[in-house]
């Protein structure tokens, strides 16, 4: 008997302390930022390489010990993109194929990309009994989606497929190589790609408690856009239609909670 009266103080004091747990972390607010270090995926990968081009800012509400619901806006630039920087072969006269690059024949050529999004996701913690101490984190899955606004623009790229007549004509009489012979002048008009994009993230994260109220977070997450970029096949290229726009990225942030 008095076992089970032990017993049943013991699921008490495990409830009661539950429902503090509960009750400090449940309806609690929170703003952070973070950058990001952002790597495109498969065929967009194939248009633009990875770096730290990605930050942004968060809300969070803390809906109890195990959900956190976040609205985000996040902005990145990515540039030198393959059409200014990928070598191409051409031949004024059909024989030998030489290399060249956008870049080097026009130095003002680019090919650049930029994202504004906005999104909400939710944040599952594994830790049941999460707690916001000092000293304490908690693993957690983020599912999320949004709007991807994106603007993709190539302009003043050489042409690879252009002929001889043309890039004499495009480039005039100076326009040859250490051998006399011609180069590639011609260059296309201004191409742009630009979609407001349903987009969904998927990924895991870590949050870690420096303070009760300031957290530092990280992430890794997995991204999609339903846009699309044009395909640039002909001359020598070999850039097929990207959709949907993937990739990942590896974040690291601030957040600061304050009471509700």
């Amino acid at each position: 008997m008095r076992f089970v009266k032990v017993l049943c103080v013991v699921v008490m004091l495990v409830a009661l302390s539950f429902s503090a747990s509960q009750a400090q972390v449940a309806g609690k607010w929170g703003v952070g930022g973070f950058v990001s270090y952002n790597k495109p995926l498969f065929t967009f990968g194939d248009r633009f390489s990875g770096g730290v081009d990605k930050w942004g800012l968060n809300m969070s509400y803390v809906a109890n010990s195990q959900v956190t619901l976040e609205a985000e806006y996040h902005h990145a630039t990515m540039d030198n993109g393959a059409l200014e920087t990928a070598p191409f072969q051409w031949s004024p006269k059909g024989g030998v194929l030489n290399n060249y690059t956008s870049k080097a024949l026009n130095p003002s050529s680019s090919y650049t990309t930029k994202f504004n999004s906005v999104a909400l996701a939710a944040q599952w913690h594994f830790n049941a009994d999460r707690t916001m101490g000092e000293g304490s984190y908690s693993p957690y899955l983020v599912i999320g989606g949004g709007f991807y606004d994106h603007d993709t623009v190539a302009n003043g790229i050489i042409w690879p497929g252009q002929g001889t007549a043309d890039a004499e004509a495009a480039g005039g009489a100076g326009n040859v190589d250490a051998d006399g012979n011609v180069k590639p002048s011609v260059t296309m008009g201004l191409q742009r790609d630009t979609r407001t994009a349903l987009s969904g993230t998927v990924g895991l994260g870590l949050e870690a408690f420096l303070t009760p109220t300031i957290a530092v977070d990280m992430r890794a997450r997995y991204h999609f856009v339903l846009g699309e970029l044009r395909p640039y096949t002909g001359g020598g290229w070999a850039f097929e239609k990207t959709f949907p726009l993937q990739m990942m990225d590896l974040s690291v942030g601030f957040k600061f909670y304050f009471w509700d």
